[in-house]
């Protein structure tokens, strides 16, 4: 009976637990869900992402396509935690189906690692002034990595100074601090230095005229972040290369977990945006009847001739000169992913961009390879290695021309006269007829002939490698051991034939360089961190280096050639022309140290030292110290702050410290032999003579600089904004003296001017709309900055810099002078126009011009002594602007997105010697049209003078005029392709976008472009226009694809 009971107790228990089970099968499911992980600024699916409903374990990942699905028995709303490596940590209540959640990066927030000197910090432990280049600038068409710096940080001015391709920009970091050394910024490519010195861009080929931009040779699609240092605090560790500021380009890598293939490409179409208006025939010709009038001669055109010219030819010289749909196009393709141990990247680039000026053209092949390992998790190693080869064709347009060198072709084309045939009937150049010009062996200038048969042609190749060895010791203590090389091996062949401009006179002319410069930088360095309880948080880094560079340049020319076959491959069959070879060395040896302290987060300190020892200053003074010292206080981290509404961040930030400048030259310091000739025997001999005096005292130009900052970020982060003050003074300025002639020397460098900088920086970052399907961010820039000479030395007060290659500019517009900002204009101002002959009877002349007449222009007795002389001469005002500023936005909608920005500069001006060229009457030149109003007794103007055949080329007001502007500089239109029809073609992303770049300017400046300098990144002669090469408008058609 027992065992009965316990079997149908048993039975009991099995139907029990099987009608359990049969209502168990009934599910508890409440809801579905469908969504999309992107990012939030660029709306691209993040595959692999990590959601999570909180209070559970229930957890997916996204797929290729950055989507997810759930079933789950939680009911509306729940809560999912969504994360990612290298994004911020997202919670986000769940209401509905489907959904999209947008992730953050990291890097946007305070705890975003930066890179900076030697290593990286969280943004909120920062002292120094350091800044990021928006991702969205990274993406811009460029043919040179340091235009993505324009108009993206406050406080950096870029000037595209020539539109030429592969052309050099001009890059200030708070004002240039030097007259004669360098002004450019020192840039770090994964940790291989490099100064952007043009001089490496040059095989001393002295024809040519044109410079290449040296990073032009690294490919702006490889970079990956831009940071950039801008006061002590941030660039003391650089020492004697931070006194201009430090930009630190960091290249792509490979992310862990993803294997990607990725295609870049775009192609594009370019024309001049402005063109000049000059005379056609008709009025050239009534012109030139004018000035022969001037002078009593008779005329050379009828009346009836000067009709017939309205309605025959005219030869546009102008149109001739420039390309209309100049095509540009490139192309990356990159291969990187990585694992749990090792990441990598490799990439191929092909840039080709046509100029719009015919004859100049820029190409580019770019590859590039980094790998990193960590092979244990004491010891990581890596390796960077970037390759180019650049080949760019063209003159050069920077200067005027001179005597041995070839003429700008835009100022030649602009003065040909408008009734000289551009081609023969054969279709041949004209270079025989042309009665208006004197011939040279029986060939006339046709600067369209020159551009178009002139060779000159600048091959780079470069390499850029690095790699480093990182061995953590202890937790707290890393070494590091990393070498870099950097060679750039420029060759230039120039040959000018027998019809050209600059082979006429020498029935050909050519010539070949070549330069080789090398440099290697070995650093090493302990880094050690450490947390003392949990408020005080302590670093030290510290560090040896050590840099060599040498380099060596020859050239070797031949003129006087049979026939035009061979052109520079045979030299020796010309008459040789005097060759050049040199070679330089230098090496920089530091020390470097830095300590940090945190207290709580909440306080922070930095303070800084560098000791540089280089070979190119005196023996007395070889060695450069650099310290620095920095705080911030983290203001929200304080109790009261809990108390002020929607203030999430805010930071002060104190900084002072002294940087250096080494840029100038190799062996200034020491006494230096020249070849000279000279006269003995009846023959001209050559020999060896001193051509400088040395001076051991030499020593660095040191810039004191002092910062305070503010970080303030309001209603979570929507409201980001920055702001800065300095004020920078250099001192011990590198100018060369004169001396007595007693002495055997004219002058001698010597360390005694200064330079003061200030200004005031402002960011403004802003997310101004957020929504599922739409978001709108803008991003606004403004910096005020304020230079002045502070000394020159040995009791001068002003002296005038004789501008370089042009006998125009010879009229010394630029000065420099105690008080004034450098590249300040000197002048005359004018009082309109003589109008009577007792106006020129009675009223103050140039005292050089005995022969002014009634039509002349009039210049301001500023002193009043009765005379125009240079003591009448005054500020005619400053090629630096007195603010800049930029202001961007991005709008997403759906799967489109839009980007525009405007980019302006007010108060700066602009010496337009190329319409001071153009407004001068001569009998065989065109002219300005603003000369159809020049003064005659029935048109008595009082802006423009009568017609003259010897007019006077006078710096005046006239001529130095205002290059404010406002640009909107670009506005791309962006479609990605739904992520189901993507994955279906096989893609993680396709994006289509177009694009136009310089669309429009607003100016008063009469010249192609106000942004502008002939002399590219001179300091001396900045905001000179002579025909330099004009920035283009660019519209192009791209698309990115990611497999």
């Amino acid at each position: 009976m027992k065992k009965k009971l316990n079997i149908y107790s048993l039975l009991f228990l099995l139907l029990l637990s099987a009608g359990i089970n049969a209502q168990n099968t009934t599910p508890l499911i409440q809801s579905k869900l469908d969504g999309t992980v992107v990012d939030d600024v660029t709306n691209q699916p993040i595959i692999g992402a990590s959601v999570v409903i909180k209070g559970t374990t229930h957890g997916v990942q996204t797929d290729a396509e950055g989507k997810f699905y759930f079933q789950t028995g939680q009911k509306f709303p729940y809560t999912l935690i969504v994360t990612y490596i290298g994004y911020k940590k997202t919670e986000i209540i769940v209401d509905k189906n489907p959904v999209t959640i947008n992730l953050k990066e990291e890097r946007q927030e305070l705890d975003e690692l930066v890179v900076v000197g030697y290593g990286s910090q969280k943004r909120k432990d920062i002292t120094g002034s350091v800044a990021s280049v928006p991702k969205a600038n990274l993406s811009q068409v460029t043919s040179s990595a340091d235009n993505l710096l324009r108009g993206a940080i406050p406080g950096v001015v870029v000037t595209q100074s020539s539109g030429r391709p592969g052309a050099s920009s001009s890059v200030r970091i708070r004002g240039g601090n030097s007259i004669t050394a360098g002004n450019e910024p020192l840039y770090v490519v994964d940790g291989v230095l490099i100064y952007n010195d043009n001089s490496n861009s040059t095989a001393g080929v002295s024809f040519a005229g044109a410079t290449v931009n040296v990073l032009s040779t690294i490919n702006p699609g490889d970079i990956e972040s831009i940071e950039v240092l801008k006061d002590a605090s941030a660039t003391a560790i650089y020492g004697s290369r931070g006194a201009n500021g430090v930009v630190l380009i960091t290249t792509k890598k490979g992310t862990k977990g993803q294997d990607n293939i990725s295609y870049q490409g775009y192609f594009g179409v370019q024309s001049v945006s402005k063109k000049l208006d000059i005379m056609n025939a008709s009025q050239w010709a009534s012109l030139r009847n004018d000035v022969q009038a001037s002078i009593g001669q008779a005329p050379s055109f009828t009346p009836a001739q000067i009709e017939a010219f309205k309605t025959s030819e005219n030869y546009n010289w102008q149109d001739a000169l420039f390309r209309t749909g100049a095509p540009v196009q490139n192309h990356q393709l990159t291969f990187s992913g990585g694992d749990d141990r090792s990441r990598y990247a490799v990439s191929a680039g092909y840039f080709d961009q046509e100029g719009v000026v015919i004859g100049s053209d820029f190409k580019r092949i770019s590859l590039r390879a980094n790998y990193e390992r960590n092979y244990s998790q004491a010891f990581k190693f890596g390796v960077n290695a970037n390759y180019s080869n650049s080949i760019s064709n063209g003159i050069g347009t920077n200067g005027g021309g001179s005597s041995g060198r070839q003429p700008n072709p835009i100022v030649t084309a602009l003065l040909m006269a408008p009734v000289v045939p551009i081609k023969n009937a054969d279709g041949s150049y004209n270079v025989t007829n042309n009665p208006y010009a004197t011939s040279v062996n029986g060939y006339i200038s046709n600067p369209i002939n020159d551009l178009e048969n002139t060779t000159n042609e600048t091959k780079i190749n470069r390499i850029l490698t690095s790699l480093f060895g990182e061995y953590k010791i202890t937790k707290k203590l890393v070494a590091k051991i990393a070498v870099s090389g950097d060679v750039i091996n420029t060759k230039q062949n120039y040959y000018a034939p027998a019809n050209t401009t600059n082979g006429a006179g020498t029935k050909g002319l050519a010539s070949v360089g070549d330069r080789l410069v090398s440099s290697v930088l070995n650093e090493n360095t302990l880094n050690y961190n450490t947390n003392f309880g949990e408020n005080h948080k302590f670093s030290a880094l510290g560090g040896y280096t050590l840099q060599y560079t040498q380099g060596e340049v020859v050239n070797a020319g031949a003129q006087t050639f049979v026939n035009d076959s061979n052109t520079y491959n045979a030299l020796q069959d010309g008459v040789p022309v005097k060759p050049y070879s040199d070679a330089f060395e230098s090496v920089l040896k530091s020390w470097l140290a830095r300590v940090n302290y945190s207290y709580k987060g909440k306080y922070n300190f930095i303070v800084s030292t560098r000791a540089d020892g280089s070979s190119r200053f005196g023996s007395e003074s070889l060695w450069g110290y650099f310290p620095s010292a920095g705080f911030s206080w983290n203001i929200t981290d304080e109790e009261f702050a809990n108390h002020i509404k929607g203030v999430t961040e805010a930071k002060l930030r104190i900084t002072a410290g002294t940087t250096g400048n080494q840029e100038i030259g190799n062996y200034l310091s020491l006494a230096q032999m020249g070849s000279v000739n000279y006269a003995f025997g009846g023959t001209l001999q050559t020999g060896l003579a001193p051509t400088r005096l040395a001076n051991p005292d030499l020593k660095w130009e040191k810039t004191n600089q002092y910062n305070i900052g503010l970080d303030l970020s309001l209603l979570d982060r929507k409201i980001n904004f920055v702001f800065d003050v300095y004020y920078k003074k250099t001192k011990d300025l590198l100018i060369n003296v004169p001396i007595p002639l007693t002495s055997g020397y004219a002058t001698v460098l010597q360390n005694i001017g200064g330079v003061e900088n200030k200004g005031i920086e402002i960011g403004l970052i802003t997310e101004n709309i957020k929504t599922e399907n739409f978001s709108w961010n803008s991003n606004f820039v403004f910096s005020a900055n304020k230079n002045k000479v502070v000394s020159i030395g040995n009791g001068v007060n002003q002296f005038f810099p004789v501008v370089p290659n042009g006998s125009l500019l010879q009229q010394q517009p630029v000065t420099v002078k105690v008080g004034l900002p450098l590249g300040t204009f000197w002048g005359y101002r004018t009082a309109g126009i003589f109008q009577t002959q007792e106006e020129v009877n009675t009223q103050p002349k140039i005292n050089s011009l005995a022969n002014t007449k009634v039509g002349d222009r009039k210049y301001v007795d500023t002193n009043g002594d009765g005379v125009i002389t240079a003591l009448d001469k005054g500020n005619l005002g400053s090629s630096q602007p007195k603010f800049v500023g930029s202001f961007s936005n991005t709008i997403s909608y759906h799967d489109f997105d839009l980007n525009f920005s405007f980019q302006g500069s007010y108060g700066g001006k602009v010496f337009n010697a190329l319409n001071q060229q153009l407004e001068i009457s001569t009998l065989g030149t065109n002219a300005a049209s603003t000369l159809n109003d020049r003064w005659t007794p029935t048109n008595p103007s009082n802006e423009i003078p009568r017609a003259s055949s010897s007019p006077l080329g006078i710096v005046s007001e006239r001529y130095v005029e205002d290059a404010s502007f406002l640009r909107l500089k670009l506005i791309t239109l962006g479609y990605t392709l739904p992520k189901s029809l993507s994955s279906k073609l096989g893609t993680k992303s396709i994006k289509f976008y177009v694009s136009a770049e310089n669309l429009i300017t607003w100016t008063k400046y009469t010249g192609f472009d106000p942004e502008v300098s002939s002399y590219e990144q001179n300091n001396l002669y900045p905001g000179i226009d002579f025909g330099s090469y004009p920035n283009s408008r660019t519209f192009i058609s791209g698309l990115n694809v990611t497999f």
